[in-house]
């Protein structure tokens, strides 16, 4: 895979003040953790935006204002929930030629049977998935292939294609994506369901209906009765 290569600088100042700062002046702080090291650094947005922009995994080699050049991997991205934008980031240390583990985006191709014949709904369970491999053969995104999904029909991690050298992580099992029933199905279950408690609510009143006109019928005699047991009493 290409690995894009992204000019840092040392920061020594850390509080969220500097940050501030930092942000203003168009840069983003970053922070790079590795074996032993915990170094600070800053990268300019439109750096980061050429990262942003490149699909997949984000594995990109660090090259420092001071020091050499390191393998890493974008591990969190802070965002402002408001704005969205880019805070701050956090790179770990990759070595070349050890394994990584790490997640890699989902892309669905092609148009699922189901959904073209018999009007069904995609149900996109994962958009990405964890791998473990060596950096070199860290692939950008992983495609997942819908075009034979019947309706009711899932497709699980055992589905994904075989890559040389990457190992899927989780239980095979899992499922990605499945082809559920039609939007029109679930309307007519829902009007369905409506007429059911119509049917209900009609039903309840007839035969309130006519426990009222019971009541009546058998108040008349028990009023009868009352006037009569009330006549006793007195």
């Amino acid at each position: 895979m290409n690995i894009l290569k992204i000019e840092v600088r040392k920061r020594g100042n850390v509080g969220r003040s500097h940050c501030r700062r930092l942000r203003k002046s168009g840069r983003i702080p970053v922070v790079f953790y590795g074996k032993g090291r915990n170094e600070s650094y800053s990268l300019a947005e439109p750096d980061f935006r050429s990262m942003d922009k490149t699909s997949g995994a984000s594995l990109v080699e660090l090259e420092p204002d001071e020091g050499e050049a390191s393998l890493a991997l974008v591990k969190e991205v802070q965002r402002d929930p408001c704005t969205d934008a880019v805070l701050h980031i956090d790179f770990i240390e990759v070595t070349r030629g050890q394994e990584l583990q790490t997640k890699v985006p989902l892309v669905i191709i092609g148009e699922a049977e189901g959904v073209k014949v018999d009007g069904g709904i995609l149900d996109v369970m994962a958009r990405e998935v964890e791998v473990r491999c060596r950096p070199s053969l860290l692939p950008s995104d992983i495609e997942i292939d819908v075009s034979e999904l019947t309706l009711g029909d899932s497709l699980h991690i055992s589905a994904l294609p075989k890559i040389e050298g990457v190992t899927y992580i989780g239980d095979a099992e899992l499922t990605l994506v499945s082809c559920v029933g039609t939007a029109s199905g679930r309307a007519e279950a829902d009007e369905f369901e409506d007429e059911e408690t119509d049917e209900e609510g009609e039903t309840e009143g007839e035969e309130g209906e006519e426990g009222e006109e019971g009541e009546e019928d058998s108040g008349g005699d028990s009023g009868g009765d009352a006037s009569y047991d009330s006549g006793k009493q007195e």
